[in-house]
């Protein structure tokens, strides 16, 4: 189904317009519009570009605007067949208070898509924390041969031109995972002895606690962390 029909706020009379080759889009309204062209031409990706800059020009300061953007993302990466990201966003959705009708009748879409038994039956696959701006830090969780599991972290910290020049701060940490699928602590990383990283993992969602002192965070550039709430997309591990 189109997004006008289950986002009321979505803008009218845009199914004429072309879709751009290049995402180009200045303000949130002509990103709507050009997100909203690249949908309707079942060009999903540059949708989710498009919707993606929408986002970014909305998340400070406009709230309305924000739900718009976030429901222009649930649907696009659904009908891009990425049910684990519009799970995603949705959760930002949720997480920012947002329960406006659009997100009330994709919360039913996007969760009725998702197999939340396939990805709550073992820690492996892949996680992600939102970095603000449309950005993700990823945890990937793979088994090791003959048994146990492997952390892979590739935090990001956003900033504030990252459409310019990418991420502020990129970081990378990986090591042993050892507990009980559920409580699991990392190890062999590299980090020092008071430099402890911890997951609790219920479900579909991570909570990773890690300490802060001189020296914990060497594993990227400035203000770059691990710790925060991650939620599983993918079943697979990303080589």
């Amino acid at each position: 189904m189109m997004p006008i029909r289950h986002i009321p706020l979505m803008l009218l009379g845009l199914l004429a317009l072309p879709v751009l080759a290049e995402q180009s889009c200045d303000t949130p309204a002509q990103c709507n519009q050009e997100g909203t062209a690249a949908y309707q031409a079942g060009q999903f990706e540059a949708a989710i570009e498009s919707f993606e800059r929408q986002l970014r020009r909305v998340e400070r300061d406009d709230e309305v605007g924000l739900e718009l953007a976030l429901n222009n993302l649930m649907l696009a990466n659904l009908r891009a067949g990425d049910t684990g990201m519009a799970r995603a966003w949705l959760q930002l959705a949720l997480d920012s208070n947002l329960s406006g009708s659009a997100t009330r009748h994709n919360l039913a879409k996007v969760t009725q898509a998702l197999d939340y038994p396939a990805l709550s039956a073992s820690p492996v696959g892949r996680y992600l924390r939102y970095s603000g701006q449309a950005v993700w830090s990823e945890l990937q969780i793979s088994e090791i041969p003959g048994g146990g599991y492997r952390a892979s972290f590739s935090p990001l910290r956003a900033g504030a031109r990252v459409e310019e020049y990418g991420p502020a701060a990129i970081g990378e940490l990986e090591g042993k995972l050892v507990g009980d699928a559920v409580q699991m602590r990392l190890e062999d990383a590299g980090l020092g002895a008071d430099c402890a990283v911890q997951l609790l993992r219920e479900g579909i969602a991570v909570q990773v606690m890690e300490v802060f002192v001189d020296g914990c965070q060497d594993y990227g550039g400035m203000g770059i962390s691990v710790a925060g709430d991650y939620i599983k997309v993918d079943v697979k591990v990303r080589p």
